[in-house]
Order: structure tokens, then sequence, then C-alpha cells
């Protein structure tokens, strides 16, 4: 039992660390907000998605964990959370086990909060470039323009790919 209850401790602090290594993308996609290149988006989200990856495998194994623990002590895995945990080993490994699920339920709520902060801004983005398309559709609608052969149109014309 002492072997799994630090393995759940070592768990604990690796999920703190990847937590906080997602916290810091959010926080970097947050500070370039808008500015960031294609190719600096895309690795972002490759990063994010390889860190969402790494916390649903540690939450896999911590829930292994905790059903090994349930087993030992004759307990429903659903039964057996953290704070249960905590209170029926040692002080010093309790208090250890407790400042960890703290800083997680920290990290999480910064994650959450960041984005949705990046989420919101790149939301109305995508709109403000919906209303700008939606003006330039409007004024060629509007305005009579010039074919190919330089004659005057007055109906919309319609793009090739290549003229684009």
């Amino acid at each position: 039992m002492e072997a799994r209850l630090n393995d759940l401790k070592s768990l604990l602090e690796e999920e703190i660390e990847t937590h906080e290594a997602l916290r810091k993308e959010l926080e970097q996609e947050a500070a370039q907000d808008g500015a960031m290149d294609g190719m600096t988006l895309l690795k972002t989200q490759q990063d994010k998605i390889r860190l969402v990856r790494e916390i649903q495998a540690l939450e896999r194994r911590r829930m292994q964990i905790v059903d090994e623990l349930a087993g030992i002590w004759n307990e429903a895995p659903a039964d057996l959370t953290l704070r249960r945990i905590i209170s029926r080993v040692e002080e010093a490994l309790g208090q250890r086990l407790g400042e960890s699920h703290a800083r997680l339920v920290a990290l999480v709520e910064d994650i959450r909060r960041l984005a949705k902060e990046t989420s919101f801004n790149a939301q109305a983005r995508l709109k403000a470039i919906d209303a700008t398309l939606a003006v330039i559709n409007e004024t060629i609608k509007m305005h009579p323009t010039y074919s190919e052969e330089g004659r005057l149109q007055k109906v919309t014309p319609s793009f090739r790919q290549t003229s684009v």
C-alpha cells in the first residue's frame, strides 16, 4: 500500500508539471492574441493537444492507482476520492497530497479561464472577418466591375480560383 501511495504522490506531481506546461502554452497564446503567424499557431495547437493527451494518460494511471487502493481498503473505487485517501494516510503524506490536490484545482481553474478568454477573443476576430467579408460582398454587388476583357459588368462577377 505504501508503494501505491508514493506512486500516487509522484503521479500528482507529474500532473502538476503537465498542467503547468499547458497553462504556460495558453498564457503565451493569450499574450500573442491575434498576432501569431500560422506556423506558430499550428505548433501551439499541436503542443496543447500533446499536453492534453499526456494529462489524459496521467488521469488514467491515477484512476488505476485509486482502484488498487480501493481494493486494499475494501472500498468502492467511485467512493474513494483524494480527500478520503488523505484522511486515511499519515499526516505528512496527507498534507503533501492535499497540497498537490489544491495546486491541481488552481491550475485547472487557470487553464479554464485562459481557454475561455482565448476562445472568446478568437470568436470576436472571426466575427470581425465575417463582417468585413460581408461588406466586400455587398460592395461587389452594388458597383459594376470590369470583366477580364475590360468591359463593364453589371452582374456579380464569379472569380476563378486562380484569379483570387
